[in-house]
C-alpha cells in the first residue's frame, strides 16, 4: 500500500539534548525543547498529514560522516568523546574551551544531528513528504576536507577538517554529498539565512558548480566568522556559484525581503535546482544577544512563505530544512514553529498557549510575551539616518550582484 504524502515531517529526538556544550554555552538544547513543545501545543502534529520522525533511529555512520570529513578527524573526535578523556584541548581540530568545549559522547551526539538531516533527505527523496525539518541540524561552520560531486565522485576540497563556531560536523555539506551519492541529484540550492555566514558549507563546495550556495548574513567586518564578502563568488569550475550577501547591522524586514525577491529568487530560478537545502538560523532577530540585525518573528513567517513558494516553483516543493543559530530560546521556539507551520501549510494564531509560556519560565527563568509574532519598529528604533544607510547598502548589494558573472544566469 502506498503511503499518503505528508505535507511536512518534523525530525526530532529527546537524544538531541545530548549535544550540549554546558549550561553557560549559547547553543542550549532548550531551544529544541521549546520548539517541539510549541509545535505540539498549537496542535500542528495532530493533523494526519503532518508527522514526527525520531532521529534516534538514524545515526549517521562513519562512512556517511566521511563523505565530508577525513578519517583522522573522525578518529580524533572519537578519542575526545571518551568519558575518561583527559587529554585537554585539541586546538588543531578546533576543540577546546570557548566555542567548542569537549564533552562526553560528543561524536555520537554529532552523528545524531547529522543522521537527522540525512533522514530528512531520505523522506523527501523517497516521496514520503515534500518538506522535512531537522531542527537540530544546520551546523554550517565545521570544515571538511572532502565532498561528493554530482557525478557521485569524491573530491578534495583543499581544506583541513575542523570544528568551528559550535559546529562539530557539517551536516549541511554532508547532506548535499549524500544526495549526490545516493540519489543521483545533479543540482542543489543551499540557502543560508543565519546571521553568521555559512562559511564551512560555502568553503566545502566553493570550487563546485553542483551547489548554488547562497548566504545572507551580517557583514563579516562586524561578526564571526569574518568571511562571506560579496566578492567571494567561487573558484575554478565553481566561479559564480557562491553568492554572499553581507548586511550592515540594523538591516530590517523591508530591505531583507527585497533581497530575497529581487536578487535571490531570480538566481535560484535561473539555476533550476533539483532540491533545496536551507539553513534557518534565527539569530537575525532584533533581540538576539550575539548579533546586530533587526528582523522580527513576523519576518520569519514571510521568509518561510517565500521559500515554500519558491521550492514549489522550481523543484516540485522538495525542501530539506535545517536549524541553525538563534540564542534567545523562546524566540527560536516561536520562529521555528512558524517555519514548520508554513511547511505544513498551517496558519497559527497569534497567542501562544499558556502552558508553553509556563514552560519558558520553567526552563529559562524568564517571562516571554504572549504573542507568537512580533514586529520591529525601524522608524523608532533605528531612525531615518540608519534606515538610509541600510537601504543604500542594499541597493549597492543589488548592483554588485548584478555585475557578477554567473555561467547559469543571463542578465
Amino acid at each position: 500500500m502506498v503511503k499518503a504524502l505528508k505535507k511536512a515531517i518534523l525530525i526530532d529526538s529527546d537524544d538531541f539534548l545530548s549535544y550540549d556544550f554546558g549550561p553557560s554555552h549559547p547553543l542550549t538544547p532548550k531551544r529544541l525543547v521549546l520548539t517541539r513543545t510549541l509545535i505540539e501545543e498549537f496542535g500542528v502534529l495532530k493533523d494526519p498529514e503532518v508527522s514526527v520522525e525520531d532521529a534516534a533511529k538514524r545515526y549517521a555512520t562513519d562512512d556517511e560522516v566521511g563523505l565530508v570529513h577525513g578519517d583522522l578527524f573522525i578518529k580524533l573526535l572519537k578519542k575526545a568523546s571518551q568519558k575518561d578523556y583527559r587529554g585537554g584541548a585539541m586546538w588543531e581540530i578546533g576543540l577546546g574551551p570557548g566555542d567548542n568545549p569537549i564533552f562526553p559522547n560528543m561524536y555520537d551526539s554529532s552523528r545524531l544531528y547529522v543522521g537527522g538531516s540525512l533522514l530528512a533527505a531520505d523522506l523527501v527523496m523517497t516521496g514520503e513528504t515534500k518538506h522535512a525539518f531537522n531542527i537540530s541540524g544546520g551546523l554550517h561552520h565545521a570544515m571538511g576536507s572532502r565532498a561528493v560531486n554530482a557525478n557521485g565522485e569524491t573530491f578534495n576540497t583543499g581544506l583541513s577538517d575542523r570544528a568551528s563556531g559550535f559546529c562539530i560536523l557539517n551536516d549541511c555539506a554532508i547532506t548535499a554529498s549524500y544526495l549526490f551519492k545516493k540519489y543521483d541529484v545533479k543540482k542543489i540550492v543551499y540557502l543560508d539565512v543565519d546571521a553568521h555566514a555559512g562559511d564551512g558549507t560555502t568553503a566545502i563546495y566553493y570550487k563546485s558548480p553542483d551547489v548554488l550556495g547562497i548566504s545572507i548574513h551580517q557583514h563579516p567586518r562586524t561578526l564571526f566568522p569574518g568571511t562571506g564578502y560579496i566578492d567571494e563568488t567561487g573558484e575554478g569550475a565553481g566561479t559564480g556559484y557562491t553568492v554572499n550577501i553581507p548586511l550592515v547591522p540594523g538591516t530590517y524586514e523591508k530591505p531583507y525581503l527585497r533581497i530575497l525577491n529581487e536578487i535571490i529568487a531570480p538566481l535560484i530560478k535561473a539555476y533550476d535546482p533539483d532540491i533545496f537545502i536551507t539553513q534557518l538560523g534565527v539569530d537575525t532577530h532584533w533581540s538576539d544577544p550575539l548579533t546586530n540585525l533587526a528582523l522580527s518573528i513576523s519576518t520569519y513567517e514571510k521568509i518561510a512563505r517565500f521559500i515554500h513558494d519558491l521550492t514549489h516553483d522550481v523543484c516540485d516543493g522538495k525542501w530539506i530544512a535545517l536549524g541553525g543559530g538563534g540564542y534567545s530560546p523562546d524566540v527560536v521556539g516561536k520562529s521555528w514553529s512558524l517555519y514548520f507551520s508554513v511547511m505544513a501549510e498551517k496558519n497559527l494564531p497569534n497567542l501562544v498557549p499558556a502552558e508553553w509560556m509556563k514552560k519558558v519560565n520553567e526552563l529559562l527563568g524568564k517571562e516571554t510575551t504572549p504573542d507568537l509574532r512580533d514586529e520591529f519598529d525601524e522608524a523608532r528604533l533605528l531612525g531615518d539616518e540608519r534606515i538610509n544607510v541600510v537601504d543604500s547598502q542594499v541597493e549597492q548589494i543589488k548592483e554588485a550582484i548584478e555585475m557578477q558573472d554567473r555561467p547559469f544566469y543571463k542578465k
